[in-house]
C-alpha cells in the first residue's frame, strides 16, 4: 500500500510543475513581446522628429491656452478708458429779462462800434466823401436860439441837402476841408470864436470819430438830447 500511494503522489505532483513551467513560458513570450512593442514603439519615435508623447502634447496645450489667456487680460486692461473726475454740475438760473438784456447789450455793443475814420488832407475834397458811423442820439434843436460858446454842443442847421464843411483853419480862401457833416449832425465846441472871411468861426470836434476843424457859425445851432420827458 505504500508503494502504490507514494507511486499515485508522485503522478499528482507531477501536472503543477508541468503547468509551472507552462506559465513560466507564458510570461517570457509575454515579457519579449512588450519589449518587442517597446522597441518598434522608440523606434517609431526616433524615426518621427515630430513625435510627441500624450503627456507632452497635454503639457503644450496647456501652456498656449496660459498664453492666450494672460494676452487677452493685457489687451483688456490697455484698453479700459482713464478714470476722470466728474465735475460738480454748475446749475445757472435764466430768466427773460436777463436774456433781453444780454441781447439788448449785444445790440448796444455792436451800434456803438466805431469804423475807421478817413480824413482826407487835401486841396479839394470829393463831393461823394461821407462819414459813416452808428446811430446817434435823437437831436432837438431849440426854438430860441442859445448863444455858441466853448464846451456847448450844437448841430449843423441850414445846409439843406448839402453838408458843411469842416475845414483845417478858420478861412476860406486859405485851408483845406477835412471832412463834412450831416444836417442835424451833433458837435462839440472847442474852441473859437475867430473872425475870417467874414464870417465867425468855430472850432468844433466830431464826438464820433474825434476829429475837429473849423466851422461857419451860421450853420450851427445849440442843442439838447432828447431825455423822454
Amino acid at each position: 500500500m505504500a508503494e502504490g500511494s507514494r507511486d499515485l503522489s508522485d503522478r499528482q505532483a507531477a501536472p503543477p510543475a508541468a503547468n509551472a513551467a507552462a506559465d513560466e513560458g507564458y510570461l517570457a513570450a509575454r515579457a519579449q513581446f512588450a519589449a518587442r512593442r517597446s522597441y518598434k514603439r522608440a523606434l517609431r519615435r526616433a524615426r518621427n522628429p515630430l513625435y510627441f508623447s500624450l503627456r507632452s502634447l497635454v503639457l503644450l496645450v496647456t501652456l498656449v491656452m496660459a498664453a492666450s489667456a494672460m494676452t487677452l487680460i493685457l489687451v483688456f486692461a490697455m484698453r479700459r478708458e482713464p478714470t476722470s473726475t466728474r465735475l460738480a454740475p454748475v446749475i445757472q438760473v435764466v430768466d427773460s429779462s436777463t436774456v433781453s438784456g444780454a441781447a439788448d447789450q449785444l445790440k448796444a455793443s455792436e451800434a456803438t462800434s466805431v469804423p475807421e475814420v478817413q480824413v482826407i488832407m487835401a486841396a479839394e475834397t470829393p463831393q461823394s466823401l461821407m462819414l459813416e458811423g452808428p446811430a446817434i442820439p435823437t437831436v432837438i434843436i431849440t426854438n430860441t436860439p442859445v448863444p455858441l460858446r466853448v464846451g456847448l454842443q450844437a448841430a449843423v442847421y441850414g445846409v439843406g441837402n448839402d453838408k458843411l464843411n469842416i475845414r483845417n483853419s478858420p478861412s476860406l480862401t486859405e485851408s483845406q476841408v477835412l471832412f463834412r457833416e450831416d444836417a442835424g449832425k451833433r458837435i462839440e465846441i472847442i474852441g473859437g470864436p475867430h473872425e475870417a472871411d467874414g464870417f465867425t468861426w468855430w472850432q468844433v470836434r466830431d464826438p464820433q470819430f474825434q476829429v475837429q476843424g473849423w466851422a461857419v457859425a451860421r450853420y450851427l445851432r445849440a442843442v439838447a438830447e432828447d431825455t423822454g420827458n
